[in-house]
């Protein structure tokens, strides 16, 4: 291997891969170096070369231990590295946090691996260490006398899993900001999450799955993606509710009422006025914000320590203790809501939606400049809906940097996303092992495969989601790599589903019976128009009043569509137990669909809370900004008239009542904080 190809290797600059037609692509080599130009080395200076691929591989066989070191928490082993030749009198382990000390016996020592360096022969060296807690330990490594410094990393074999012995949960998918509020109110926030949580509840429901609550550009409202985020360690004041606000002060709700002015606001539009909404909103939290800096309170102390515990993530509001002040105000409400999803027998509560990156020039990529890629943006490769592939704009961060940095920056992002809630989705899970790194050369946006540090992602995933006591979901649409599906089945990630995609080789509908076990199952997701808009071609009309399909692809589509339908009568013809038909509402095709879904091995069915207010507009379509008021579409009718009106469709069998008292007793649990 000669060393720009050792350098392209060590940095995860991917070499091939294969496209969803399963054609084999070997990457250009100029494409390649361009990426790793993009992590900031001159591929032609060789001094430099040979220095990094001394750091990056040689270095760590001539100390014994290296900064991290990982630790299956089942089988505890240390690993070591050593001159072949050396005898080993000595090898201790100890935590002094812990009072841990574990004298290793060297006779059980087994080579794993070895490597040779200017003929010196080195060994790589398992050894049994006695059992250590879940997480991360500053630990010593005294080996003959001489000490040595690691993290241990000692991690569980799979994530919290709390269905395992539940056969199936049934769950709910909402965008927060979608739900319609009662009366005058501008927009919904946590106070009709807590609604809803309340509502569902009642009717069985286990879970919520939310869109990203995510801080967007609070100065920039009409940048509304909960997918392009400002900060993804943070929350979106947005969503702060004034009504829970005043609960918690007891202040008087009334007061606020010149703050929330509506009378410029169409209350029944269909789509939010996002510039309208923040600001109102903000106007309100400054008023309280002035009303409670005029008095003491023991709500002082808990900020203050919210503070310093997220000193790192607040760094961009270092002299804004009002901005602050909305964050601690929002993972109160937030945790708020998922403790009275719990104590209302839901047994997992609030799933969040961790996005796969931040928005160019957002805080988060400000903020973290140096371990981002200098222009290279995260996308994907030509797939059958974009055939020239589809750069997101969003920063690629540079693997060799993340883990220079002991993955500090990722463990914010996953111990902050998994606060108050009892289960994360993780949007891309792909992204955890490979990104597809977008760029220009000769000015033509070019693009390969970066891999990433995965088992260490994959260890800080698994060892948070022990400590929290939250169940992780990873979002695998798409081409997924055999090394991430093996990951994800054995460590207890759960899967995402989506019934529009699972097909056979001949484009047929899957059997229900193919689905995974541990898997969270819907009918769509944002980026598929909602069930009633797709069975009526609302959504191919939509595309065609904005332009963007012409009248013949409009037809093309218009036939495909009918197709696709057709699909689905035979499908549920030969599962369900209703006979359909391209004839049939819209309702009763969707009420099959559901009940037969219900009865996969799938343990999670989600039900998206826009197809039970039978909605046919959506709220996103990809490859749409500004043609299409995308993340601001509103649903016709309150939850509570939602779930009133659904309840026939309800899809589970059995004593609704007891089953619900059986979560009661049996899955409440205290909320993450």
């Amino acid at each position: 291997m000669d060393n720009i190809a050792q350098l392209l290797y060590l940095y995860g600059i991917g070499y091939e891969y294969h496209k969803y037609t399963g054609d084999h692509v070997v990457f250009d080599h100029q494409t390649r170096l361009q990426a790793l130009q993009e992590c900031g080395v001159d591929v032609s200076n060789l001094d430099e070369i040979n220095t990094l691929n001394f750091e990056l591989d040689i270095a760590k066989w001539l100390t014994p231990v290296e900064a991290i070191t990982l630790v299956c928490k089942e089988t505890p082993t240390i690993t070591i590295r050593v001159d072949a030749g050396l005898q080993i009198n000595e090898l201790i382990v100890s935590i002094p946090a812990l009072g841990y000390c574990c004298v290793c016996n060297p006779n059980k020592q087994v080579a794993i691996g070895d490597y040779r360096y200017q003929d010196t022969h080195y060994v790589q060296l398992e050894v049994p260490i006695n059992a250590i807690e879940v997480g991360y330990h500053s630990a010593e490594v005294i080996l003959n006398g001489a000490r040595f410094e690691t993290e241990l990393w000692v991690t569980p074999k799979q994530c919290y899993d709390p269905l395992e012995q539940h056969k199936k949960l049934l769950g709910l998918s909402i965008q927060l900001y979608s739900l319609k509020p009662a009366g005058s109110k501008l927009s919904a926030d946590f106070y009709e999450l807590k609604q809803l949580v309340e509502a569902s509840a009642a009717e069985g429901v286990d879970y919520i799955l939310l869109n990203p609550l995510h801080l967007l550009f609070v100065d920039e409202p009409e940048k509304a993606s909960p997918y392009s985020p400002n900060d993804r360690r943070l929350l979106h004041p947005f969503y702060i509710s004034i009504e829970l606000l005043c609960e918690q002060f007891g202040l008087d709700v009334s007061v606020f009422a010149d703050y929330l002015d509506v009378s410029k606001s169409n209350l029944s539009a269909t789509y939010l006025d996002m510039t309208h909404c923040m600001e109102s909103k903000l106007n309100a939290l400054r008023f309280a914000w002035q009303l409670l800096c005029e008095q003491t309170g023991a709500w002082r102390a808990d900020f203050t320590r919210f503070c310093q515990a997220k000193q790192q993530e607040l760094k961009a509001f270092e002299d804004d203790d009002f901005a602050k002040f909305l964050q601690w105000l929002a993972f109160e409400q937030l945790t708020q809501c998922q403790s009275l999803a719990l104590n209302a027998g839901m047994a997992v509560g609030l799933i969040n939606d961790l996005a796969v990156g931040c928005a160019d020039g957002s805080s988060e990529y400000n903020s973290n400049k140096n371990l981002y890629a200098e222009r290279a943006r995260v996308g994907a490769p030509p797939d059958p809906w974009a055939e020239l592939g589809q750069n997101w704009g969003l920063p690629a961060l540079n693997p060799v940097k993340l883990k220079a940095q002991r993955f500090a920056f990722f463990k914010q992002l996953i111990q902050a996303n998994i606060t108050g809630v009892g289960a994360l989705r993780i949007d891309h899970v792909m992204g955890l092992r490979r990104l597809w790194w977008c760029f220009y050369q000769d000015q033509q946006q070019t693009g390969c495969y970066v891999y990433y540090p995965f088992e260490y992602l994959l260890a800080i995933l698994k060892i948070e989601s022990v400590k929290h006591q939250v169940m992780i979901i990873g979002e695998d649409l798409g081409v997924v790599p055999i090394e991430i599906k093996e990951a994800m089945s054995e460590s207890h990630i759960y899967s995402n589903i989506l019934f529009y995609f699972e097909k056979d080789y001949h484009g047929q509908f899957l059997a229900p019976t193919h689905y995974k076990h541990n898997a969270l199952l819907m009918v769509a997701n944002h980026d598929v128009p909602p069930f009633f808009g797709w069975w009526s071609h609302d959504d191919l009309r939509l595309k065609r009043e904005y332009q963007l399909l012409s009248e013949p692809q409009l037809t093309k589509a218009d036939e495909e569509r009918t197709s696709e339908r057709e699909k689905l009568c035979h499908w549920l013809s030969r599962y369900g137990e209703v006979s359909v038909s391209l004839a049939s509402e819209a309702r009763d095709v969707y009420q099959s669909l559901i009940n037969v879904l219900a009865k996969s091995p799938a343990k999670l069915l989600t039900i998206q809370f826009d197809d039970l207010d039978e909605q046919k507009l959506p709220v996103n379509i990809p490859g749409t900004d500004q043609e299409y008021p995308n993340w601001r579409r509103r649903l016709n009718q309150t939850s509570a008239e939602i779930i009133a009106s659904s309840r026939p469709l309800d899809p589970r069998c059995g004593n609704q009542q007891e089953r619900i008292d059986e979560y009661k007793s049996k899955n409440r649990r205290r909320p993450s904080r």
